[in-house]
């Protein structure tokens, strides 16, 4: 049996998830309420976004740099998950950019494929 003991502070510091500023995330699982933002929209730090419920709580999100809406990834009604990125906004002077699905990018194999039109394994 080994002598060494794990670094608790490691485990509990890679539960945390590093977000961008203008992302807003849910701390808890639970089920957005209500939304009050659309994309596009200028908003100021402090200025609420939407409700989620958790807990037997309604918890009023709030926006925590001053910006403009540039996705919202949620829907009224939406049960979502932690550390989810529900809304993000974009720091004012930033150029919000249009909705654009999310694709894969192709790796290498794939793009060599493409261009010979060959079937991939």
């Amino acid at each position: 049996m080994s002598n060494i003991k794990p670094d608790i502070r490691t485990h509990y510091r890679s539960l945390y998830v590093k977000v961008e500023p203008g992302q807003i995330y849910a701390f808890i699982p639970g089920t957005i309420i209500d939304i009050f933002v659309k994309k596009g929209q200028k908003v100021k730090k402090g200025d609420p976004l939407f409700t989620l419920h958790a807990m037997k709580m309604d918890n009023e999100l709030c926006s925590t740099i001053d910006g403009t809406i540039g996705a919202i990834n949620i829907k009224k009604g939406q049960i979502v998950s932690k550390n989810d990125v529900l809304v993000d906004v974009v720091p004012l002077g930033v150029k919000v950019e249009e909705n654009k699905p999310n694709t894969p990018k192709p790796t290498a194999e794939k793009k060599e494929a493409v261009e010979k039109k060959e079937p991939l394994a």
